[in-house]
């Protein structure tokens, strides 16, 4: 979302653009947290997804949200909720006031080990924290008085502590973007709950990616083509590719390297192990092609960007 005063497409309309699918790196200064007000949004003039999770806050102003297939009313108090790879766009009009903050999943909750093509389709007990997420097509999640007033506090702590990043500064981001949800659950919970417990429509509308995902996940160490990875899980190459440009908006050698990438942020992360060692351990036979090709992801080369994990907490 940022400045456009092009009227919100359609959902159908909006499904037929070319989209454009934004990584982190792209759209904030880290590669775990970022947020934007209506003076520094950038560019987005029309349907698009990202990679990571989104919510926007609406204080002034009134637009609408295609998310989907839906399209909802998006007026002062508004708090819109953004899966990744959810296609979506919220056009600004002149005059509104607004925040975007964008999370990897893994910054929000570090300990679930869950593929983000998967959230859709997560139990609400494993992550009630990602439940607006889920339900954004189907609920306006509208605030008012003084909750209001608590979740614009919080978005200028965020901001703040953003733009300090000093010692603490990713847990207490952490922490006011989880109170930001816990404020929503409090107000939408009845209902949040009401529709977690209907039946599940979607356990199987990625039936194929999530062969490709068990199918990858023990070989990012491995040289795997596509030919391999559709034969595995009983796809032509030619509609295995097409599905991940659909789904995700990446090419096979796009998803698997950012699947590749996941991996290194967790074992620099989690482990000691030597930058050469992650390196083959994801699939790279050379350091400095993997050094290259993580710095372009994340603007900090693997050393540097442990550095920063271990001054200033988990990314």
């Amino acid at each position: 979302m940022a400045p456009s005063t092009a009227p919100a497409p359609s959902a159908r309309h909006a499904r037929d653009l070319p989209l454009s699918n934004y990584k982190m790196s792209e759209r904030s200064l880290h590669g775990d947290f970022g947020i934007r007000d209506e003076r520094t949004a950038l560019p987005n003039p029309a349907a698009h997804r990202h990679e990571y999770l989104q919510i926007h806050v609406q204080l002034a102003g009134e637009t609408q949200h295609a998310i989907g297939d839906a399209r909802r009313a998006v007026t002062p108090g508004t708090v819109c909720f953004i899966l990744p790879y959810k296609t979506h766009f919220i056009p600004t009009v002149p005059g509104s006031r607004y925040y975007i903050l964008n999370a990897s999943l893994g910054y929000l909750l570090p300990s679930l080990d869950v593929d983000a093509l998967d959230l859709q389709d997560l139990p609400i007990e494993r992550a009630p924290e990602l439940a607006p997420f889920r339900f954004q097509e189907q609920l306006d999640f509208r605030l008012d008085g003084a909750t209001l007033a608590q979740v614009e506090s919080l978005c200028r702590e965020i901001a703040a502590e953003d733009a300090r990043r000093a010692s603490g500064s990713a847990i207490l981001i952490r922490a006011y973007l989880l109170q930001l949800i816990g404020l929503v659950w409090r107000e939408y919970g009845e209902a949040l709950a009401a529709l977690a417990a209907m039946p599940a429509s979607g356990q199987a509308r990625n039936p194929a990616l999530a062969r490709l995902r068990a199918f990858l996940k023990d070989r990012l160490d491995q040289p795997v083509s596509l030919t391999d990875a559709a034969a595995a899980i009983h796809l032509s190459p030619t509609y295995l590719a097409h599905l991940l440009k659909r789904e995700t908006g990446q090419t096979f050698v796009e998803y698997l390297t950012a699947r590749r990438m996941s991996l290194a942020r967790e074992l620099l992360l989690h482990t000691s192990l030597s930058v050469k060692e992650i390196a083959f351990r994801c699939g790279f036979s050379d350091e400095a092609y993997f050094g290259r090709r993580f710095r372009l992801l994340e603007q900090a080369s693997p050393t540097a960007f442990r550095r920063q994990l271990r001054q200033h907490g988990p990314c």
